[in-house]
C-alpha cells in the first residue's frame, strides 16, 4: 500500500506538471499575430510607428537686403572725400536697391551730409550713396 501511495502522488504530479505545460502553449503567441485578438493590436502598432510624412527640401532664393560696409565717397560740392558708415539695403529690382537714410561725415568730422533715404542703384554701379 505504501508503494500505491508513491505511485499515486508520483501519477498526480505528472498530470498536474502536463496541464501546467498546456496552460503555458495557450499564452504563446498564434503563429500570424500577436494574440488571439492579435490583429486589432498589429493595426494599432502598425498605425502608430509607420513613417512620417517627409517634407520638400526649401528652395534658395536670393537674399532681399545687402550688407554695404562703410566706405569713402566722392560727394559733387565737397572738397575731399566723405565717409559714409555701413548699412543695409534692401533689393528692388536687379539694377535698384532701397537704401536707408544714412549721415555722411569728412574724415575730419567738420561737416556731415545726410543723404536721404530712396531707391538708387546698386552700389557697384552708383557713383554715390
Amino acid at each position: 500500500m505504501r508503494w500505491g501511495g508513491v505511485v499515486l502522488v508520483a501519477a498526480l504530479m505528472m498530470v498536474s506538471m502536463s496541464s501546467i505545460q498546456a496552460a503555458h502553449g495557450q499564452m504563446k503567441s498564434p503563429p500570424g499575430g500577436t494574440t488571439p485578438g492579435g490583429a486589432i493590436f498589429d493595426r494599432l502598432n502598425r498605425s502608430s510607428t509607420r513613417p512620417l510624412p517627409q517634407t520638400p527640401a526649401p528652395t534658395v532664393r536670393p537674399p532681399d537686403s545687402t550688407w554695404v560696409p562703410d566706405r569713402f565717397v566722392q560727394v559733387p560740392g565737397v572738397d575731399g572725400q566723405v565717409i559714409v558708415p555701413g548699412h543695409w539695403e534692401r533689393r528692388l529690382s536687379d539694377h535698384e536697391v532701397y537704401s536707408p537714410p544714412l549721415t555722411g561725415r569728412t574724415p575730419q568730422g567738420d561737416a556731415t551730409i545726410q543723404f536721404p533715404a530712396g531707391a538708387r542703384p546698386p552700389v557697384n554701379e552708383r557713383q554715390f550713396p
